[in-house]
């Protein structure tokens, strides 16, 4: 597990996805807001790498917060459940709901993508920053073409939709979050308000602030 470095941690699904919210984390603030992105693994080893967080965390005695952001895939709910009972497994104080931050030490705030209720993940907030423009349009006519035709074997729209987007880009990319240390998705739109206040709930969050 990597050092500790700074007071507060976004915990995130994978490499990738530290970079999307590296670049997520730049677009919400001028200066360094003092939060390290840590890749936390999937569902399967989220309680145990965050028992070594935890243990890497002594380390950093002013620890605040710790934000964990994790997708929905078929259900929120269970997702929300799932990454508050390995919370608990360390004994960190989980928050009650999605969104939101614990009163505890640190304040734990848990965020299911895409919104909290709905099915999805990172690429379903990438495609909705996207809708309207030319680009996206097109995309969404080649996916069409393919699901009409039978000839789509993907079982994930929003993933499809992503990887089509980003290789009609200038310098065609494979992956969305090096989509966006390139600036593809747009973090300004509504898509991405929510989530961007979860990261700045983050940046102020204090031990037993309300």
């Amino acid at each position: 597990m990597q050092r500790i470095r700074k007071s507060r941690l976004l915990l995130v699904e994978g490499r990738d996805e530290v970079n999307l919210f590296q670049a997520l984390i730049s677009d919400c603030f001028e200066d360094d807001p003092g939060i390290q992105v840590i890749d936390a693994g999937g569902k399967d080893k989220f309680s145990r790498n965050l028992r070594a967080i935890q243990t890497a965390a002594m380390a950093v005695p002013a620890l605040q917060s710790i934000g964990v952001v994790r997708d929905a895939d078929d259900d929120a709910s269970a997702a929300f459940d799932s990454v508050c009972d390995g919370i608990r497994s360390v004994d960190y104080e989980p928050p009650m709901n999605h969104g939101e931050f614990s009163n505890g030490m640190p304040a734990v705030g848990v965020f299911i993508v895409p919104d909290g209720n709905e099915p999805g993940a990172i690429e379903t907030l990438c495609r909705r920053s996207r809708q309207g423009n030319v680009t996206a349009a097109c995309v969404d006519e080649y996916l069409n073409c393919l699901e009409v035709r039978n000839a789509s074997r993907s079982t994930n729209a929003d993933k499809s939709f992503a990887h089509a987007y980003l290789a009609a880009t200038d310098e065609p990319l494979a992956r969305v979050g090096e989509g966006a240390l390139q600036g593809v998705w747009d973090f300004a739109t509504p898509a991405f308000a929510p989530l961007a206040q979860f990261v700045r709930q983050l940046a102020v969050r204090a031990v037993g602030n309300h």
